[in-house]
């Protein structure tokens, strides 16, 4: 009992070093940025009281937003000026968890006030800006960091796991439920899913290929071997030796249907989130590079450059 209460302990609140942490918020809040931005053109079309949808709908306490108490022109600028600043914040890590709360609360107020734009990527970024929310990620490579320890700026002060295990198990049942669904259906169980998927012109980025969509061969491999990947997502994630092979496979797989298929910020919420599974000493080794790389840049000539001590690896997130 005691050895199983170790490994639940270790598994959710050892203390790693916060470099896998900072890049991922990093990502992610580019991720957002580019998500707001993307809201411009139809601003006032989605969110508005001029809009498609002119009140606010009634879903009781789980429809909570502040665009509730006002729908405004003004107030949905106001609220869209907030989020891009706040997304701002979050990638250079000043008043860095003030801004990661303002970032959700933004979201889920654009979110709840016309829920029906919105599509799977959309809320997966909500959950991911929840977790963020939750975790020290100011702590590394952050103005924050900055302002209270310049010389200390390029350590990475260690911090409970469980931020990153949480956004772990978040991208894990996401690929074991998508599967679970698939599964449910007739067209990926007869291997043609793929194909259908390539020929809705409306969703359609950039064409695929004839022979690809009528070669059953290929659809089938493409479908079955979608859902084999996003089985391995699911399951294989978790093996240190077959998790960097396996997130390379998904990476390829987010971007063959972002080339081919207009899925909004799926794959960049995705991609964003994989960041959590990369080995802390792995993400310091980068991070070291591109500081020697960008020495004479004005920018690093603010930061001392103090080489700490590097710890022992201690295994990966």
């Amino acid at each position: 009992m005691t050895r199983a209460l170790d490994t639940w302990d270790r598994f959710w609140f050892r203390d790693v070093e916060t470099s896998t942490l900072a890049l991922f918020r990093i990502a992610f809040a580019v991720v957002v940025l580019a998500w707001t931005i993307s809201l411009a053109p139809g601003l006032y079309s989605f969110f508005g009281d001029d809009g498609v949808l002119p009140g606010h709908p009634d879903g009781g306490l789980g429809s909570w937003g502040l665009l509730q108490l006002s729908s405004s022109a003004a107030a949905v600028t106001a609220l869209y000026l907030v989020l891009l600043v706040g997304a701002v914040c979050l990638a250079v890590g000043f008043k860095t968890r003030l801004a990661a709360v303002v970032v959700f609360v933004c979201l889920v107020s654009f979110a709840r006030r016309d829920p029906w734009v919105l599509n799977s990527g959309d809320l997966l970024i909500i959950v991911l800006a929840f977790y963020l929310m939750l975790a020290p990620s100011g702590a590394a490579l952050s103005v924050d960091r900055w302002l209270q320890a310049r010389r200390q700026f390029w350590e990475f002060p260690r911090r409970s796991l469980w931020p990153l295990r949480l956004i772990q198990v978040q991208v894990s049942l996401l690929y074991f439920f998508a599967v679970w669904a698939k599964l449910r259906g007739e067209t990926w169980n007869d291997g043609t899913a793929v194909s259908y998927a390539f020929r809705i012109e409306d969703l359609e980025r950039f064409p695929v290929p004839g022979f690809v969509t009528d070669s059953l061969l290929l659809v089938n491999l493409l479908t079955y071997g979608t859902l084999a990947v996003e089985l391995a997502l699911a399951i294989l994630v978790w093996n240190g030796k077959l998790r960097p092979w396996v997130l390379l496979l998904g990476v390829a797989l987010h971007l063959g249907i972002d080339y081919a298929v207009r899925v909004g910020f799926f794959s960049f919420a995705a991609l964003a989130a994989y960041v959590a599974f990369l080995p802390p000493e792995t993400v310091r080794t980068w991070v070291y590079q591109l500081r020697d790389r960008t020495a004479r840049s004005p920018l690093a000539r603010l930061v001392p450059r103090v080489d700490p001590v590097e710890p022992e690896p201690r295994g990966e997130p």
